[in-house]
C-alpha cells in the first residue's frame, strides 16, 4: 500500500466518523422530547418539566426575568422536599397528575407538550376554578387550616421563590439595607422602583 493509498483510506474513515456523529446529533436535536439540565430531589423528569413550565407561564419573561431565568422550578422543588409533610407532598404530587389528565382531557396532550397560547388558556382556566385562599395577615392565615389546593401552593412557592431571588430584590425591586425615616407620602417620580421591605 503507497502513501497515496494510505491517506485515501485515512480520511474516509475520519469523514465516517465525523458524519456518524453529526448525523447523531441531527437526529437527537431534531425530536421534540424537552429535557432538564438539573437533577431534580423531589420531582421525576417530567414532573420538573411540567412545573418548569407552569412556574414560566405564571412569570414569564419580559423587560424582567421570567421564573425560567432565575430557575424558580429549582427553588419549588427543593421547598417542596424541605418543607412539606410526606401528606402533603402526596397531595401535590397528586395534584400534578391531575393537572396533567385535565390538559390531556382538554388539549388531547401533555401540559408541556401543549404550545405557550395553549398552556396560558389552560392555566387561566385552572386558576379560576380554583378554591381561593383564606384571609392571611403575614403569611398567617386567620381561618381554620385547611390543605392548600395545588395549584395556589405552586402558585405561592413561584411568587415566593421569584420576589426573594437576589437578582429581582437587587435589580428589580429598591433594597435599603439601612432604611432611613418613615415617608408617609413620598413623591414618584417615573422609572422609580418599588420597594423591597
Amino acid at each position: 500500500m503507497n502513501r497515496r493509498e494510505v491517506l485515501k483510506s485515512s480520511s474516509l474513515f475520519f469523514g465516517y466518523a465525523v458524519s456518524a456523529s453529526a448525523l447523531s446529533s441531527l437526529f437527537t436535536s431534531c425530536s421534540n422530547e424537552k429535557t432538564i439540565d438539573w437533577k431534580p430531589v423531589f420531582f421525576d423528569n417530567h414532573q420538573a418539566l411540567t412545573v418548569a413550565e407552569i412556574t414560566e407561564c405564571i412569570l414569564p419573561k419580559t423587560s424582567t426575568p421570567g421564573a425560567k431565568d432565575l430557575k424558580i422550578d429549582r427553588f419549588v422543588d427543593k421547598m417542596l422536599k424541605d418543607l412539606l409533610t410526606d401528606e402533603e407532598q402526596k397531595d401535590f404530587i397528586k395534584g400534578l397528575e391531575s393537572l396533567d389528565d385535565a390538559c390531556k382531557e382538554q388539549q388531547g396532550k401533555n401540559f408541556i407538550e401543549c404550545t405557550p397560547e395553549q398552556q396560558k388558556a389552560f392555566l387561566l382556566k385552572l386558576d379560576k376554578e380554583s378554591e381561593k385562599l383564606p384571609p392571611s395577615v403575614w403569611g398567617i392565615r386567620l381561618s381554620a387550616p385547611s390543605p392548600t389546593p395545588f395549584y395556589r401552593r405552586l402558585k405561592e412557592l413561584t411568587l415566593l421563590g421569584y420576589f426573594t431571588s437576589k437578582e429581582i430584590g437587587e435589580k428589580v425591586l429598591g433594597f435599603d439595607p439601612l432604611p432611613g425615616g418613615f415617608i408617609a407620602c413620598m413623591p414618584l417620580t417615573p422609572g422609580m422602583k418599588a420597594w423591597n421591605e
